[in-house]
């Protein structure tokens, strides 16, 4: 088996964890050979704690390095597609996280640009063109596209999706959110810098989810993937409310400009079947992820965040300073569920497994460009659902 050279291109958050994943699935089967970002520090840093071996500041040099197989996209979701279609451009194989891209105004934009009152259907046909770019490229390139969805890999979402195989049950519905107290980082409050609000960042998790589940079921049946049909969706701003605006204290993400920071969706499946999924940046104590399938022969849910592996209390949050707990707790006072390994139960390490096992054996990972495309139109469909007020059919999107 040919070993995997691995580039990573950015040097933020998502590149921290997707680097220590790789560290928790250390093997003879692939290598971080190289970093790139234009951020000299935190690049140094990222390569002196990983032991890289060569850093970059210019994606295209290491594109067209011959030592790098694969490049694993921790970039800004408008660099996404641009990069994908670059490394199939050099041949390159591509780990890309979340989501596969988005829509960020039009080309002339100012700087200034809002996306309020701004056409839905103009960003469901462009981010419909983007994706019909993306799949000719890869197939034209013969790469292998991995999607960074998570959840999938998830082991309380493997595990929901080997009792549904078990039971033989017809998947009727599925519910799930992915919610918290907000985003901290600047770009997410503007479209422009972000693609979108809740819908977009954290609802593609419970989408992505949902999306594989009928998949899986429909590959059990009858080979082929059941795919979604339509898209229902309601966006707010919930934090633009008068008297949450006249309280004087938040403990809520504020300062969204044009994108939403609640999202409710209902997807129709071909098979008649439906999901019921939330987002929020409006929600206390800590992340909420979960998904519950509910099936002919069996109802399972699958709790990423919290669960109850470990529970603490204290009554000083002063106490438990040194000790990371869970991700967006605002307070680590009173009773919490602490993750023994976040990266763990929350997927990160078998999605990497997998995306290496598939690069070097040439075959499609378990997350791939099926998925990534049919949860970016979903979300898109959804963004036009809210502002025309009606139900949006994907078949000519898909």
């Amino acid at each position: 088996m040919k070993k995997v050279r691995i580039g990573i291109l950015g040097s933020g958050f998502s590149a921290h964890f997707h680097l220590a994943s790789y560290r928790k699935i250390r093997s003879e089967s692939f290598e971080v050979a190289a970093i790139c970002a234009r951020n000299v520090a935190s690049r140094g840093a990222l390569a002196a704690q990983y032991g890289i071996a060569r850093q970059f500041d210019d994606a295209g040099a290491m594109l067209a390095s011959a030592a790098i197989d694969a490049i694993d996209i921790c970039v800004p979701n408008m660099l996404h597609i641009p990069m994908i279609l670059e490394a199939a451009r050099h041949g390159k194989h591509v780990i890309c996280e979340k989501p596969l891209g988005g829509y960020f105004g039009p080309a002339d934009a100012p700087a200034d640009w809002s996306a309020e009152g701004y056409s839905r259907e103009t960003m469901l046909e462009s981010v419909a063109h983007q994706v019909a770019a993306v799949r000719e490229a890869v197939a034209r390139a013969g790469i292998t596209f991995c999607y960074a969805e998570n959840w999938v890999y998830a082991p309380p979402i493997a595990k929901l999706n080997r009792l549904m195989a078990a039971s033989g049950s017809t998947i009727l519905r599925i519910e799930g959110e992915e919610s918290h107290s907000g985003s901290h980082a600047p770009y997410s409050r503007r479209w422009q810098t972000a693609g979108g609000g809740s819908l977009l960042r954290l609802c593609v998790h419970p989408i992505g989810a949902a999306l594989f589940l009928k998949q899986e079921e429909g590959r059990r049946r009858h080979s082929l993937p059941i795919r979604p049909k339509s898209v229902t969706a309601h966006l707010e701003r919930l934090t633009d409310m008068d008297s949450f605006k006249a309280e004087p204290r938040k403990h809520i993400v504020t300062g969204w400009q044009d994108v939403e920071d609640f999202a409710a969706v209902t997807l129709a499946f071909t098979d008649r079947s439906v999901a019921q999924l939330t987002s929020t940046d409006t929600r206390l104590g800590g992340i909420r992820n979960y998904l519950s399938a509910h099936g002919s022969t069996a109802t399972v849910t699958a709790n990423i965040n919290p669960n109850n592996a470990c529970q603490a209390y204290t009554p000083d949050a002063s106490y438990f300073a040194s000790e990371y707990l869970v991700e967006k707790l605002e307070t680590k006072a009173g009773w919490s569920f602490p993750a023994p390994d976040e990266d763990l139960i929350t997927g990160y390490p078998e999605e990497l497994r997998d995306f290496v096992a598939a690069i070097s054996e040439g075959r499609a990972p378990q997350s791939d460009l099926v998925l990534a495309s049919d949860v970016l139109l979903t979300v898109y469909a959804g963004y036009l659902s809210a502002a025309a007020g009606r139900t949006v059919e994907l078949a000519p999107y898909l």
